[in-house]
């Protein structure tokens, strides 16, 4: 009779040791709200998987690392609290997150985060307003300059973040499909650019330099999917280059690019060239190296804009 007792009371115990809240298993779906589940080893980590969890119902590709600042004060049953919460992911933004359900369970914490739709909307749409402002002129136009091309190109990264984020939510939010079509504008609004625009590489005063160096040039100009002309309807690209001999076989190069009349965009570039053979061979090699560099995603332009100082160094 002890030993069934006994039986019973340990395997009492073992069921409720291993229990899990039923809002765990059956999570609520209360109108208008995002309800997220998290579980870990302590309130924190569980808070942030719960956060994940939402941020996952917004954008399939967002990370699950988050940050988090909340602060609790106990792990005595179920309570209320709320903080603020940001996913470390900048496809995902999330408004204060109210916690309904907190509870431990044989070293586990399960938390239940919700966020109410209206506030995730609100929230997007701010900061999508926000974003886009600067490109309101732009939009405006029937075509777009080299200004304008570049001030897209320079914000691409900020362009593809903001469309990702109408899209989380334009089934939601009618202004946040006019955001993402105004994106879709802007996209064709460069690409049109691009088609119908050309670039005439002027020669210097160096006559080596225009037949070694200047080719290079017109190929990483081409390989921005730009076309290359002669003629005062295209936009003027000039260079001066001044190449300093190392011993025999090495020819380093510096050369200043200018785009745009006046200038839009000009910067110092630094490449080297080296051959077994003659000095002329070595600048050749140098020639190569420069088209080398800017090919796929490292195009001439791009990288005149977008890299950090006055000058570019390749290779050295």
């Amino acid at each position: 009779m002890f030993a069934k007792t006994l039986l019973f009371i340990v395997s009492f115990c073992s069921f409720s040791v291993f229990a899990i809240p039923q809002w765990v298993n059956i999570p609520p779906s209360p109108s208008g709200y995002l309800i997220g589940i998290g579980l870990g080893e302590d309130v924190s980590s569980s808070k942030q998987a719960a956060i994940a969890d939402i941020a996952m119902a917004l954008n399939s590709n967002v990370s699950s690392a988050v940050s988090s600042t909340a602060n609790t004060s106990g792990m005595n049953g179920s309570f209320d609290t709320s903080s603020s919460h940001s996913v470390v992911s900048d496809d995902v933004l999330l408004p204060q997150i109210r916690w309904d359900n907190v509870a431990a369970e044989n070293g586990i914490v399960y938390t239940m985060a919700k966020v109410r739709i209206a506030d995730v909307i609100d929230l997007y749409e701010s900061h999508l307003n926000i974003a886009l402002k600067p490109f309101n002129n732009i939009l405006v136009k029937q075509q777009i300059d080299l200004n304008d091309y570049l001030f897209l190109l320079a914000n691409q990264q900020s362009l593809a973040l903001s469309a990702t984020r109408a899209g989380a939510i334009s089934s939601l939010s009618a202004a946040a499909a006019d955001y993402h079509q105004n994106i879709e504008t802007l996209y064709s609004k460069k690409n049109e650019f691009i088609g119908s625009t050309c670039f005439n590489v002027k020669k210097s005063n160096d006559r080596m330099a225009d037949k070694i160096y200047l080719p290079s040039i017109e190929s990483a100009i081409q390989s921005s999917r730009f076309k290359l002309k002669s003629g005062n309807d295209c936009i003027p690209v000039k260079f001066r280059a001044k190449t300093e001999r190392t011993g025999k076989t090495v020819a380093n190069v510096t050369m200043q690019i200018h785009i745009g009349q006046p200038a839009t965009v000009s910067k110092v570039i630094k490449f080297k060239g080296q051959s077994s053979g003659s000095y002329k061979s070595a600048m050749m090699d140098a020639a190569d190296n420069f088209t080398n560099y800017f090919v796929d995603d490292k195009t001439l332009i791009a990288s005149l804009l977008n890299d950090s100082g006055n000058t570019i160094e390749i290779g050295l």
